[in-house]
């Protein structure tokens, strides 16, 4: 059995984390990653963004697609299977401010 109290080290600024897939995902904004945990531990660096993103938040849809905000973009992302990024939604006509959740 997994053990329940898993320290995760190297977090600089872990945000966002949402229970997906049999993994906890998170954001650590400080180095603009999105990181997965399964329940032994094991941390897989699933994304990192090389544009200015902070704040940011993830989520996924219906058919597990991973959903990023990207705030300075006013963007709402999808990952593509190959690992790019695609503007899901264009967030800038809603709000001038960066976005943080996904509402």
């Amino acid at each position: 059995m997994p053990d329940p109290h898993i320290l995760i080290d190297g977090v600089v600024f872990g945000e966002s984390p949402p229970w997906h897939d049999g993994r906890l995902w998170f954001c650590d904004w400080a180095v603009g990653q999105v990181v997965a945990v399964d329940r032994d531990g094991r941390r897989e660096v699933v994304l990192t963004v090389d544009f200015p993103a902070f704040p940011m938040s993830i989520d996924f849809t219906a058919d597990g697609t991973l959903l990023v905000v990207g705030s300075a973009q006013s963007a709402l992302l999808r990952v593509e299977p190959d690992g790019s990024l695609a503007r899901q939604a264009d967030l800038s006509p809603v709000a001038r401010t960066p976005w943080n959740e996904i509402v």
